[in-house]
């Protein structure tokens, strides 16, 4: 019991700084380092000082591969909204229709989607919270509805947080990617009722039923095809410019007048979303064309075998993300203040996520070397058996209501799950796509994300109302999750 206790403490200690002390993600992450490590050296463990390097290297490798990608994908957002790409993308989108279902839809399925695929961070509350009040939206209602925005985030930054969730979870990233969508899909038909009640009412929302439902299948049904027949980098670009392209041709279908204005309001969308266009073009082309894919995969390929660890550096999306960023600053005639500006401010981003991330990777190494993990897993195995199924979404919430960060909370908890599933005989892509998808959708009830929304719409005196309402959509969130397990429990 004393050997357990001291297991699961690091765990526990990061719940409690967080969330009772409100300490910061970087302060909870160096304590937990410190006490990882002296609970590995402990005699019940039987480390010593030389085994904590090899954690701790591995931890820099793996940190290595999200900065890379990470980096790029905040500057992209940085550049395009320094060239004004970012506000043409939304004026075209908001000025297309007054119809309000149809521009909570887009901004919320759509727009969305699309800037949190390539930025993450949670830069689209900051997009869409003002946009919806400029429409005529209440801010609390604003503000709930770009929280709920945040739906993609499984699929975040190039699907980041999925990719070192597969790595470190020892699971196949395509399997975990599919998977994820198939769980995610009655999901987003839920966020797309969600959204639309919140915003206009019931009645209005019973009106227009098919059309809500339509649209949060197709957001669903389109990132399950690109991670199915693409990539996994790919599937949330994919998803959101799909839901976009699909409500505009509805808005279109609705409208009987068109003028040479709204050709050239289409001209101007283009233009704005060129570099997101070129983005998807050059992963597809890489994913696609085999003899290329095999080129790049081979080429300046940074492999340490003894660490088990493998960048593929033109290949990985950050690389794209770079030619992207380089074509962006051309595209749009960028000065050279500007770009400095879009750098510092990608710097400013950037940091305490790679810090944090950097610290949680050692904990949950070091853990693993020490075999915490496995002392963990194989309890949870003996305490629960089949039925950890139903725990392991709880886990997930968890990690991604306290961080805020699905990497954060993959790179915590995923070992930890799929050990535990091997234990009981249960396939661990199960588990592992249980544990991505409710710890990316709860990190819209972390408090900071909260915080942002609030001081985004002026409404920072609600911020315990909107806390409490986001934290039922959570809630809800979490039951279908379960049910759809319990279903597989079942019929499988």
């Amino acid at each position: 019991m004393l050997k357990f206790l001291l297991a699961i403490l690091p765990l526990i200690s990061i719940i409690f700084m967080i969330f009772v002390l409100k300490k910061s993600s970087i302060f909870t992450g160096i304590v937990a380092c410190f006490l990882t490590a002296a609970i590995a050296l402990s005699p019940f463990f039987h480390s010593s000082i030389f085994d904590l390097t090899e954690p701790i290297i591995k931890s820099s490798l793996t940190t290595s591969v999200i900065a890379y990608i990470l980096f790029f994908g905040i500057l992209l957002f940085h550049l395009m909204d320094k060239a004004g790409a970012i506000d043409g993308i939304a004026s075209s989108i908001t000025k297309a229709t007054d119809d309000k279902i149809f521009q909570i839809l887009i901004l919320a399925l759509g727009l969305s989607p699309l800037i949190e695929s390539v930025s993450g961070f949670g830069l689209a509350v900051i997009v869409i919270a003002p946009l919806l009040i400029a429409l005529g939206f209440s801010p609390m209602k604003s503000s709930l509805i770009a929280l709920i925005s945040l739906c993609i985030i499984p699929w975040g930054t190039l699907a980041m947080g999925t990719i070192i969730g597969a790595t470190l979870g020892n699971v196949d990233l395509d399997k975990m990617g599919m998977g994820s969508a198939l769980m995610c899909l009655p999901i987003y038909i839920y966020y797309a009722l969600l959204v639309v009640y919140i915003g206009v009412g019931f009645r209005a929302l019973k009106k227009r039923l098919f059309t809500v439902l339509f649209v949060g299948f197709i957001l669903g049904a389109s990132v399950w095809v690109c991670n199915r027949f693409v990539s996994v980098e790919l599937a949330g670009l994919f998803g959101s410019l799909t839901v976009i392209f699909v409500i505009f041709l509805m808005i279109k279908k609705r409208n009987t007048t068109h003028g040479t204005a709204s050709l050239e309001k289409e001209s101007n969308t283009i233009k704005n979303i060129t570099p997101y266009l070129l983005l998807i073009v050059l992963l597809f082309i890489s994913r696609m064309v085999i003899p290329l894919k095999n080129y790049l995969s081979r080429t300046f390929l940074l492999t340490i075998e003894k660490y088990n660890f493998e960048l593929s550096i033109l290949y990985s999306p950050g690389f794209f993300l770079c030619i992207v960023c380089i074509f962006t600053i051309f595209f749009y005639r960028l000065q050279v203040l500007e770009i400095s500006e879009s750098i510092i401010s990608t710097f400013k981003k950037c940091y305490p996520v790679i810090i944090t991330t950097f610290l949680y990777v050692v904990v949950s190494e070091i853990m693993s070397e020490a075999k915490m993990i496995q002392l963990l897993s194989l309890l949870a195995a003996q305490s629960f058996g089949q039925f950890y199924v139903f725990v392991s979404p709880l886990i997930g919430a968890i990690g991604g209501f306290l961080t805020g960060s699905n990497t954060a909370s993959n790179t915590m908890f995923i070992r930890l799950q799929t050990e535990t599933a091997l234990h009981i005989g249960m396939s661990p892509i199960l588990v592992a796509c249980s544990q991505n998808v409710s710890s990316s959708l709860m990190t819209m009830v972390n408090p900071s994300r909260v915080a942002l929304s609030c001081s985004v719409c002026k409404i920072s005196t609600d911020e315990n109302e909107i806390q409490k309402k986001i934290l039922f959509v959570g809630l809800g969130t979490l039951t279908i999750i379960l049910i759809e397990l319990f279903l597989f429990f079942i019929f499988r």
